[in-house]
C-alpha cells in the first residue's frame, strides 16, 4: 500500500521532470526559431519591415491633425476636423487578428443640429490586414464604426470611417 507521504514524493518528482522536460523543449523551440531565420537572410540583404502586431492604417490618412492613425492600438483616433471625427478612451479586443474590435466614446449630431453634450459609447471594427506601402507595418486598411442615433440608444449598423475604403491615402 502507498502512504500519503509516498504519493506526494512522486507527485513532486513527476513534476520536477515533467518541468526540466519543458523547460528544455521551449530552449530546443527558441533556439531552432533564431537558427532558421537568421539562415533565411543572405548577407547584406535587404529585408522587409515586420511588425509585431499591425497599425491603424497610415499616419498621413487624416493630415497633421490627425491623431491615432499609423498606430498600433490607438487609444484615441481624430481626423482633424469636428467632434464626430474623434473617438477616445478605446480599448481594443483581438488587436492582430483579421478582425479588431474597439469601444470608445465619441460626439454625435442632435436630430436639428449641433451635438449631443455627452459623449455615447461607439464600436469600431478594423480589417483588411496589409500594408500602406511596400516597406512599410502591417496594417488595418479598412475602419467601420457603429453608434447609437441618441445617448443610451441601441448601436446602430456599420458605416464606413469618413466614407473611405481605405484608410492608407490622405482624406482630401
Amino acid at each position: 500500500m502507498v502512504t500519503p507521504s509516498q504519493r506526494r514524493s512522486f507527485r513532486d518528482r513527476t513534476l520536477r521532470v515533467v518541468s526540466a522536460s519543458l523547460a528544455g523543449a521551449i530552449a530546443v523551440l527558441g533556439t531552432w526559431s533564431a537558427l532558421s531565420g537568421a539562415a533565411s537572410a543572405a548577407p547584406g540583404a535587404r529585408t522587409p519591415y515586420v511588425a509585431t502586431s499591425p497599425v491603424l492604417g497610415s499616419k498621413s490618412f487624416a493630415g497633421p491633425a490627425g491623431v491615432g492613425w499609423g498606430a498600433r492600438e490607438p487609444r484615441e483616433i481624430f481626423n482633424g476636423g469636428d467632434p464626430s471625427g474623434m473617438v477616445q478612451s478605446i480599448t481594443w479586443t483581438n488587436w492582430g487578428r483579421a478582425i479588431a474590435i474597439g469601444y470608445g466614446e465619441s460626439s454625435i449630431f442632435k436630430p436639428r443640429g449641433g451635438y449631443y453634450p455627452s459623449l455615447v459609447r461607439v464600436e469600431l471594427r478594423a480589417t483588411v490586414l496589409g500594408r500602406c506601402s511596400p516597406d512599410g507595418p502591417l496594417a488595418y486598411e479598412h475602419l467601420t464604426v457603429r453608434e447609437p442615433a441618441r445617448p443610451g440608444g441601441a448601436l446602430g449598423g456599420w458605416v464606413t470611417w469618413s466614407n473611405r475604403r481605405s484608410l492608407c491615402g490622405e482624406l482630401p
